[in-house]
């Protein structure tokens, strides 16, 4: 089960990817539109989604690995069509850096979630 002290960590990476994205926008010369804002609270919001359900299945293996998969497949497809309806409705001059984004920040929140749940199950040294 994922502790309120562990929304901790997400909330800074949140915080570090936000700071990249707006510097990244910014020294390429975009704005930081919503589009932006909405990816960020978008993958927060599911990260801590996903950790919650499956942090609470660590002492089951079987489960565990069954809820860690479904969580890639739930994060992959939400996420393509959150990127299609963003790509619709953004102006034409975003739509590049919303799409270079959108991958870097899947990844990231990716490599995350993985080395969390990857901490997670192993364990403690006492």
């Amino acid at each position: 089960m994922l502790k309120p002290s562990a929304y901790i960590p997400v909330l800074v990476f949140s915080c570090i990817c936000a700071i990249g994205t707006w510097a990244g926008l910014y020294f390429t010369g975009n704005s930081f539109t919503w589009h932006f804002a909405f990816l960020l609270g978008y993958f927060t919001l599911v990260t801590i989604g996903l950790l919650f359900w499956q942090e609470g299945s660590v002492k089951q293996t079987n489960i565990f690995i069954r809820r860690f998969m479904a969580g890639l497949v739930i994060k992959l497809m939400g996420s393509l069509v959150l990127l299609a309806v963003l790509l619709k409705s953004a102006p034409e001059t975003v739509d590049k850096p919303l799409t270079v984004v959108f991958a870097v920040l899947y990844l990231a929140y990716l490599a995350f979630s993985t080395v969390r749940l990857s901490n997670v199950l192993r364990p403690s040294k006492n």
